[in-house]
């Protein structure tokens, strides 16, 4: 088995943390968020794993190389121009051709089981099977109607409200034969959504869903990106890459600096090499990247605060985000929903 990872897109919706960075490696709970989804691909034995990369290429391949450091091997499809997602597949074909392969939305965080995924793609003799999940508000998205086998009968993308008659969705996780990628023209732009499965569906090809009540999470907005910080630590989501849960769930980075009456209040976190400095105040559901400073006496709650962020001393900050080396002033306030780029002066 083998996996493409669509991360071509520009993050747009989530900029300007996205100025610098793709979305698809912003930290996670200080994880570059692809890391959970290889992690989610190695638990189903895929060692195997092509990059679809658009945007930003090299700011990706810096953090994994050759992916041999996660026990994975990872190459690299680079599109020139943008081919859609399944445009973005067909530009991957080369590194998996003649194989299985999982394909996966790189701004998906999933707890579904890719095993079971595949046992029930392989039971029915699919061509292509579709990951799909409930959602309370379907209406963005685009639905997925099955027959009572599993069988896609019918799609409908976006639809109206008086339109919407389930409240299953295309959850971006996908397994394709190799056949699959004769339906997908080379070098062209493509959509997956709007012409790959219809098409299939039109062929009447065994197109399947595979529906799981597990977690799902788009992380392309700022409140999406920070809800699933805050599922992550409070156990919606239960995975945390290598870090150390101390008491009253607080998660303890190495060489941390603590002055007095400094108080931390889980679940948070706090990085390697984080200053918190004389009657600081963190927490709950705070996340500081390594080397942040917290000044004097500010208090952070609900907020994320990239790699090397300094609040300045006596700031007030609530359900913000500080991009990589902000700098803020003393006696800063931040309105709920603030995000600031990439060494901010503030």
């Amino acid at each position: 088995m083998k996996a493409i990872i669509l991360v071509g897109g520009q993050g747009t919706r989530l900029r300007p943390l996205t100025d610098h960075v793709p979305k698809n490696v912003v930290p996670l709970c200080n994880a570059p968020f692809l890391t959970y989804q290889i992690d989610q691909l190695k638990k189903a034995g895929v060692r195997d794993i092509v990059f679809s990369v658009g945007y930003k290429p090299q700011a990706i391949r810096r953090i994994y190389g050759d992916g041999r450091r996660l026990g994975v091997r990872i190459r690299y499809a680079v599109e020139s121009k943008p081919l859609g997602t399944a445009g973005a597949i067909k530009n991957a074909e080369r590194f998996v051709a003649g194989h299985p392969v999982f394909v996966m939305n790189g701004d998906i965080l999933s707890d579904l089981d890719l095993s079971r995924l595949r046992a029930f793609h392989r039971k029915n003799h699919a061509v292509a099977t579709l990951g799909l999940t409930r959602v309370e508000d379907p209406s963005a998205y685009g639905l997925v109607l099955l027959d009572r086998q599993g069988r896609v009968q019918k799609f409908l993308e976006k639809p109206a409200p008086g339109e919407v008659v389930t409240d299953v969705i295309n959850a971006g996780i996908y397994l394709f034969e190799p056949e699959v990628f004769r339906h997908i023209p080379a070098k062209a732009a493509f959509s997956a959504e709007r012409a790959l499965f219809p098409n299939l569906l039109g062929a009447q090809a065994p197109l399947y869903g595979f529906v799981w009540k597990g977690y799902w999470q788009d992380i392309g907005t700022p409140q999406k990106y920070l809800s699933s910080h805050w599922d992550i630590l409070s156990g919606r989501f239960p995975v945390l890459l290598g870090l150390r849960k101390g008491r009253d769930l607080v998660y303890w980075g190495r060489r941390v600096r603590r002055g007095k009456d400094v108080v931390v209040i889980g679940p948070s976190i706090v990085g390697n090499g984080c200053v918190l400095e004389d009657g600081a105040r963190v927490g709950p559901f705070a996340v500081l990247g390594d080397g942040c400073r917290v000044g004097c006496k500010t208090i952070i709650s609900r907020s994320l605060l990239w790699e090397g962020a300094d609040t300045g001393d006596e700031a007030l900050l609530s359900e913000v985000i500080l991009g990589r080396k902000c700098r803020l002033g003393d006696r800063s306030r931040l309105m709920p929903g603030s995000i600031l780029a990439d060494f901010t002066r503030g």
